[in-house]
């Protein structure tokens, strides 16, 4: 954005000229029409989103929109479903068309900019969801200073700002259907790879996500040992293996995603490991959609309520231990 800004627009930016072909030239001299991929990830886009839109109206619900974990969880939910416009939706439309950076370079490199910074807002609103329950489950009162009330808003401004960062500070990434995928690179011009290097972003998905997944292992041992209090010690056992296997799943697909976008913009891959980062970054925003459904009682039954197969239940707590854990476990 700051480019924009110091050059007066994109095509004015000297590393992102495309005046040397028209965008139907560079289509055919560097683009791969991918029409099934393309229908297949606008489809799954567009799916994860309808599914998500209940579930934000069950969040904000006065009764689950009280606990500090809800404002989160709904904020998480809102970005996830901005970023797979980009990463799915924009996307698909793009391979569809076979298109490059030179093909639609304004409507890219926008994208780019809001999907660069929609993912790295997202990393530190999972890691704020995982602090709010960690500190809740081994620090109330630490827990009660940062998140009572409207606290918990305040606390998300850090991930907003951080995002902005992004956006407009760092270089944006840009779609090459030919690989399926957003480089920073917009493989305009041959040997200045090194020239579009964003290493903000390499510390964030190095350390930031391998940070989270640390505080996730912390959490899942934290819980295991309160879940040894309760009554019943199969029930316990049971409740904290699926935690710890749901964290684990969202760890492992943030974090191997993360280190294959690195890697990819430093050094030559395979083209089936480009892909798999480029899904695994699509199942990072589109996955909590399946969890929440599958594990989270509070936002299931609310989302079956809400599309009119269930009834609701009269003075319906929220605040039973194994919901709370569940919204705990289940989040981005």
């Amino acid at each position: 954005m700051n480019n924009i800004i110091k050059y007066g627009s994109i095509a004015a930016i000297p590393l992102y000229n495309c005046s040397a072909h028209t965008p139907e030239e560079w289509s055919e001299r560097d683009g791969v029409k991918r029409p099934i991929a393309g229908i297949i990830e606008m489809a799954y886009g567009i799916t994860i989103n309808l599914i998500y839109i209940p579930m934000i109206g069950v969040m904000i619900e006065k009764e689950q929109f009280k606990m500090s974990c809800f404002k989160i969880m709904s904020f998480l939910t809102l970005i996830d479903i901005l970023a797979l416009s980009v990463n799915s939706i924009i996307t698909g439309f793009l391979s569809y068309h076979g298109a490059v950076y030179c093909t639609y370079p304004n409507l890219i490199y926008i994208a780019g900019m809001a999907g660069l910074g929609l993912w790295c807002c997202s990393c530190i609103i999972a890691m704020s969801l995982v602090t709010n329950r960690l500190l809740d489950l081994l620090c109330p009162s630490v827990g009660a200073f940062f998140f009572d009330g409207n606290r918990t808003f305040l606390v998300l401004t850090l991930p907003i700002i951080y995002g902005l960062y992004f956006v407009f500070f760092t270089t944006p990434i840009a779609f090459s259907s030919k690989y399926m995928t957003w480089f920073f690179d917009p493989l305009i011009f041959e040997g200045k790879t090194q020239e579009y290097a964003n290493f903000p972003h390499f510390f964030n998905n190095i350390l930031v996500v391998f940070f989270t997944c640390c505080l996730y292992v912390i959490f899942c041992c934290a819980l295991g040992a309160k879940l040894k209090n309760v009554d019943g010690v199969s029930a316990a056992q049971k409740a904290s293996k699926q935690i710890f296997f749901q964290s684990a799943m969202i760890c492992a697909v943030n974090q191997i995603a993360s280190v294959i976008y690195v890697s990819m913009n430093f050094i030559e891959v395979p083209f089936w490991l480009i892909v798999l980062g480029h899904v695994l970054w699509e199942m990072g925003h589109g996955a909590p959609a399946v969890i929440y459904l599958n594990f989270n009682k509070t936002i299931r039954n609310g989302v079956l309520r809400k599309i009119g197969i269930k009834k609701a239940k009269v003075n319906q707590s929220t605040n039973q231990p194994s919901g709370k854990i569940t919204n705990v476990s289940t989040a981005n």
